[in-house]
């Protein structure tokens, strides 16, 4: 109960209009009551000061023959005429040195008042509530014959004076609640306005976005809640174009001939295009909200290795938090059996604050073209090795042709030498005529 007491007071607009408006009054009425109350034991005070001072000064011109007289008698029954005032606490009768001669209580009789005046002139002794003391001379003529000591309480009118202070608490807590009351009607008529804002706000938090606020007037609820349906009408036609703009963006991506995954900012899948549904193997439902991390498909590397977490395109652009530009990946999916190879780049989208707020990836499947560059390299691997085996073919036919031509030149120098002797017979001999052709000579010389 009273942390609901609390809460509303504390806690609403209505609570806290009651609060102030009783604090006001509080504060109002206590310096208020406080200020009339000084004012009130202020005047009192000079009030019995002034009675004291009339008092003593009458007393003193009654008393002071009979002072003169030295009429002990006299002056007491004249002190005790005095006990009629009722705030009288003592009135006492001295002579000019000051011996007690006659007092209201008897008891002073024969002492001595130190404590009075140097000089003959009336003087307060004391001023306070409790105790008005006044002293006065009694004088004939001008002659100071003695003196009058009068004192004045307020017990009475300090009585008086605490029922009207009671009385002023009183006025004051009817005031506070009072105002307390009429601060909770206001409340109501005010804050009932504004409460009708607030169930506006409520409908349209629960999804009526077509809910507006009727309120009418020219007060500054009523601009309020113009305000509030301006903007609403404002964020209904922002949502429309937001709408509008996203269906525009997601069929731009259904058309666009590039796979392409939309991840958050901490790498699950918001969207993606036909095409990368395609490479991938999944359907747009099984796509959407999948995390990085996922069995129904394994990134691989070139060389066909499961590739880690931190190795995926979304985990490299979050923890490098920079672009990522033509990055091979292998893709085994859960539909078949074969390896797809994808191209991949990743566009990073930050906010005002610097965080990743959406990542881009986008990927060309380059499959064939991942195939076509293994099999040239397989054929060119195979070159080679042809190209190694018909080189050591050569070199064993150079090394054999080395071999025939070292055993011709040592023929032809051979058939050389023949030729020579052969002139020389000719010559010696005085051929016959007989010419003997090369061919003849070889043939002669291969007989022989």
């Amino acid at each position: 109960m009273m942390n609901r007491l609390y809460r509303f007071l504390v806690g609403t607009l209505r609570g806290r209009l009651i609060v102030g408006v009783a604090m006001v009054h509080a504060v109002m009425m206590a310096l208020f009551i406080g200020d009339l109350t000084l004012r009130q034991r202020a005047m009192l005070l000079e009030r019995q000061v002034d009675e004291a001072v009339a008092l003593s000064q009458g007393l003193a011109t009654s008393a002071a023959g009979w002072i003169a007289a030295n009429d002990i008698a006299g002056l007491q029954e004249l002190v005790e005429v005095q006990r009629r005032y009722p705030e009288l606490l003592f009135a006492i009768l001295a002579d000019k040195e000051g011996r007690v001669l006659a007092d209201t209580g008897n008891s002073r009789q024969g002492l001595y008042l130190l404590d009075l005046p140097h000089e003959a002139r009336q003087a307060v002794i004391s001023n306070v509530p409790a105790l008005v003391d006044i002293a006065t001379p009694a004088m004939i003529g001008e002659r100071h014959i003695g003196w009058v000591r009068i004192g004045i309480g307020q017990k009475m009118a300090g009585k008086k004076l605490d029922d009207i202070t009671r009385s002023g608490v009183a006025y004051a807590l009817g005031a506070i609640l009072i105002g307390s009351l009429i601060a909770w009607i206001m409340g109501q008529l005010i804050t009932r306005r504004l409460y009708a804002i607030q169930d506006t706000i409520g409908k349209v938090r629960s999804g009526n976005h077509m809910a507006r606020s009727s309120l009418t007037g020219e007060d500054e609820a009523c601009v309020l809640a113009g305000e509030f349906n301006s903007m609403l009408d404002a964020l209904a036609e922002r949502d429309r174009e937001l709408r509008a703009s996203e269906e525009r963006y997601r069929s731009l991506i259904r058309k666009v001939q590039t796979a392409i995954i939309l991840h958050d900012g901490e790498g699950r899948i918001l969207n993606s295009n036909p095409l990368a549904q395609k490479l991938l193997g999944l359907s747009e439902e099984q796509l959407c909200g999948k995390a990085m991390v996922d069995p129904e498909w394994h990134f691989l590397g070139e060389d066909g290795a499961v590739l880690p977490i931190a190795k995926y395109p979304a985990s490299l652009v979050l923890s490098t938090r920079q672009p990522l530009r033509d990055y091979v990946i292998g893709v085994r999916r859960p539909d078949k059996a074969d390896v797809a190879w994808m191209l991949v780049n990743g566009e990073p989208d930050y906010d005002d604050a610097g965080e990743i707020t959406l990542i881009i990836v986008s990927f060309v499947d380059i499959t064939a073209r991942k195939y076509a560059e293994e099999a040239i390299q397989f054929q060119a691997t195979e070159l080679e090795k042809r190209v190694k085996q018909r080189t050591t073919e050569l070199e064993e036919m150079n090394i054999e042709l080395q071999r025939l031509n070292r055993l011709f030149v040592g023929r032809e120098l051979r058939m050389v030498e023949l030729k020579k002797k052969i002139r020389q017979l000719e010559h010696v001999n005085g051929s016959n005529h007989h010419i003997i052709d090369d061919s003849g000579a070889t043939e002669s010389e291969e007989k022989r």
